[in-house]
């Protein structure tokens, strides 16, 4: 492969990583995306809208297929179904690899048979689809792609960046907690924030680290300063990976209270760093956490629930260490950022054949 174009939010970090990875391989990496960003080695092309917002979108179509043409790319990958993924489907792009992310064939197409029909259109013109996490790939296959076809390749974690600490707390040192999904509604930060009112209410005094940014930071801020927070908690706005992973190796206990999710690398990264896991009992958080002996899972937006989970994992010193070394082994047989891209591989391959080959 010698050329790669991805129709994909530049400024995602996992848009990033792929390109990062293909460039320093020696692959020509233009990016597409709406919103701009700067990928040192990689072309970002910023699409125009016009103005006119999601509308804006379809305008975009004409200067996406002048793009495929001066570039001749040797396969398209757009990620985000309902809206990359659309657009590089409508467009005509080929040989075409669309990636969901999660709330776009989770979430989305069950808000209107618009959405439905963009995600299952975006999906049936692809030459293959894969998800971020196997549990998505029922959600895909209800669009009209068959199973077989399905292909679940996670973002992967770099366990060589993201490993445990030696570091071993003294006694009486308060423990670290730490959060790192972003402030939108989705991922109901609210609710670990309630939950740490209680425990500061009760005694229990942590060092909380919460890392990510978004729309209601303010507000969850605010929440925190009523609650008397302030003291313990710590609002780190986005970090980079170096940051992330010293944050992580530092903590004792991480908390993802999602409210539904695709392939939680947030987990995987935790996992990595040997930070015990809590969070919501859904399914992606089930694939990766047996409540009880890697973890501990509870019902989303039940704070009280939340707090008696931090409470157990504070009081359980024996499962927080057994806990570690479990989930350091699942990260590396099963999310290594390098197994993930060998996967990803064998996908671009096989599509680039089947155009070769007519098929």
């Amino acid at each position: 492969m010698k050329k790669i174009l991805y129709v994909s939010n530049a400024q995602s970090i996992h848009t990033k990583r792929w390109a990062e990875h293909y460039r320093d391989l020696g692959v020509e990496v233009h990016v597409a995306s709406f919103l701009n960003a700067e990928i040192p080695g990689v072309a970002v092309h910023l699409l125009p809208t016009y103005g006119l917002g999601r509308i804006g979108y379809f305008l975009a179509i004409p200067a996406l297929r002048k793009l495929r043409r001066e570039i001749t790319p040797d396969v398209v990958h757009a990620q985000f179904v309902t809206s990359y993924g659309f657009l590089a489907a409508f467009a005509g792009m080929h040989p075409l690899v669309i990636t969901a992310w999660g709330s776009d064939v989770l979430i989305i197409p069950n808000e209107s048979r618009l959405m439905r029909w963009f995600a299952s259109y975006a999906l049936k013109h692809a030459d293959a689809v894969t998800t971020v996490a196997q549990h998505m790939n029922a959600a895909v296959s209800a669009l009209g792609i068959p199973l077989a076809d399905i292909t679940p390749v996670p973002f992967g974690v770099d366990t060589l960046l993201f490993t445990p600490s030696v570091f071993l707390r003294s006694n009486g040192e308060k423990l670290r907690l730490i959060c790192t999904r972003n402030y939108d509604p989705t991922y109901d930060v609210a609710t670990l924030i309630k939950a740490l009112g209680y425990l500061v209410k009760n005694g229990l005094c942590l060092r909380v680290d919460m890392v990510g940014d978004g729309p209601f930071r303010a507000e969850l801020e605010a929440q925190a300063a009523r609650l008397g927070l302030m003291s313990c908690v710590t609002f780190h706005g986005q970090v980079n990976h170096i940051q992330l992973a010293n944050l992580l190796s530092q903590s004792d206990i991480f908390v993802t209270p999602a409210l539904s999710d695709g392939n939680n690398v947030s987990l995987n990264e935790a996992m990595a760093c040997g930070s015990f896991p809590i969070g919501t009992d859904i399914p992606a958080n089930t694939q990766w956490i047996e409540d009880g002996v890697n973890g501990l899972l509870y019902p989303s937006g039940d704070s009280k629930a939340l707090a008696k989970c931090i409470e157990q994992a504070c009081a359980d010193v024996s499962l927080r260490l057994r806990a570690s070394k479990l989930n350091r082994d699942i990260v590396e047989r099963r999310a290594d950022w390098r197994i993930c891209v060998s996967r990803m591989d064998d996908v671009y391959a096989g599509v680039i054949a089947r155009e070769i080959n007519g098929v």
